[in-house]
This record gives structure tokens, C-alpha cells and sequence, in this order.
């Protein structure tokens, strides 16, 4: 049955070592705490609707608090998008063996330049790269056979696709400038956005 929107379920990973300022090394490979694991499970058991798809981010803790309902779930297919990992400003490199403290006045210093096409060093990304990679996200998502998806991803990415279905015609500098002041979404926490089938840049988002 056609259908004009696609329902895309946008869940954010649960707590993780870096939420409680432990030092981490690697980006990608920050596991869960006892308690994100306990919130992943808690996350599987409020879904009653089977997805069409299953899709994870290539970061550790987005594939840990999948895990629940992939066994809920085992008959549905599940795949890998890289684009959906979290938005990597800082060089990596620098910010091996840190933790959200230390981070935070090279924090401080990136969002207050509001240059999109700054790129803090090896292995960092622009906020213009970041919002490319979104668009990509919602160009798959409309192609997809699927009615409902389900994107177990993070944070900043997550509010980077509500802020293009709120704001669909924005530039990148408008963007950049809205983004620091977006409610984020707790761990473990759960959105759905509408994603039009058509071209037309627009969608609505219903938390739950």
C-alpha cells in the first residue's frame, strides 16, 4: 500500500561511559554503563510495533542499546549506516584519554567560532559535512521500502534531523547558529519523524 510518509523511530543510545565524564579514547568505541544497558532494555520492552528495518550507527553504544530489541525482534533486518554516528567536531587525536570536562572549553571555543566549514584537525568533521551526512540519512530513508524504520544514533544527530524537518529550507549558517539551543534528547530517549516520500524537504517530530 503507498503510503506519503515514512515513520522514522529515532532512538538515542543510553547512557554511556562518556555521559558520566569517564575518560574515553576512542569515539566510536564508548560502550554503554550498567545503567545504559538497563535503559536499553527498558526502551525495547515500551516498543510494541514490529519496524520494517532496524538500522544502527557504526558507534559501540548505539549497537549495545540496539541489541534488546534485535532480540525482540530477530525476524527484522538490520543494518549498518555509518552516516548516523554521532557528530565528530574535535580531532580525535587531541581528545584521546579525555573526559566532558576537559573537552569543554575546546567546546566552548568550536561553537563559538560559527563556521561551518571549520575542521578542528585529523579525523574531525565540519558541521557542513555533519548536515550533508543527514541529508543523506533522509534521501535513503525516502527510497527505502520500509514504512517504518527504527535508528538507533546519538544525540546531536538525531536533533540535526529534527532541525531540518522544522527548518527545511534553512541554510547551514542558520543552522549552525539554532543548534547549540535544541532540547536534547535524554538517553535512551525516543522520537518519531514523519519523512515525506516526495522530494520536498519537510517532516514533523512527535516525541514519545
Amino acid at each position: 500500500m503507498h503510503t506519503e510518509f515514512k515513520v522514522l523511530w529515532l532512538m538515542r543510545h543510553g547512557q554511556s561511559r562518556g555521559n558520566i565524564d569517564e575518560p574515553t579514547d576512542n569515539h566510536a568505541n564508548i560502550p554503554l554503563t550498567e545503567l545504559g544497558q538497563a535503559q536499553a532494555e527498558k526502551l525495547a520492552a515500551r516498543i510494541d510495533r514490529q519496524p520494517g528495518l532496524i538500522v544502527m550507527s557504526s558507534f559501540l553504544r548505539a549497537q549495545q542499546t540496539a541489541a534488546p530489541l534485535r532480540e525482540k525482534y530477530p525476524d527484522v533486518p538490520v543494518e549498518v549506516w555509518p552516516e548516523t554516528a554521532e557528530f565528530t567536531y574535535l580531532s580525535p587525536a587531541r581528545c584521546h584519554g579525555t573526559n566532558r570536562t576537559e573537552r569543554l572549553p575546546w567546546v566552548r571555543e568550536y561553537w563559538q567560532r560559527q563556521d561551518p566549514d571549520y575542521h578542528d584537525g585529523a579525523g574531525a568533521e565540519s558541521f557542513r559535512d555533519f548536515v550533508q551526512r543527514a541529508e543523506v540519512i533522509l534521501r535513503r530513508v525516502r527510497t527505502r521500502p520500509e514504512e517504518n524504520i527504527m535508528i538507533f544514533s546519538h544525540g546531536q544527530f538525531i536533533n540535526c534531523l529534527i532541525e531540518m524537518a522544522i527548518h527545511p529550507y534553512a541554510s547551514v549558517e542558520e543552522r549552525m547558529a539554532r543548534f547549540r539551543n535544541l532540547p536534547e534528547l535524554p538517553n535512551a530517549g525516543l522520537i518519531y519523524l514523519l519523512v515525506p516520500v516526495s522530494d520536498i524537504p519537510s517532516g514533523e517530530a512527535q516525541s514519545r
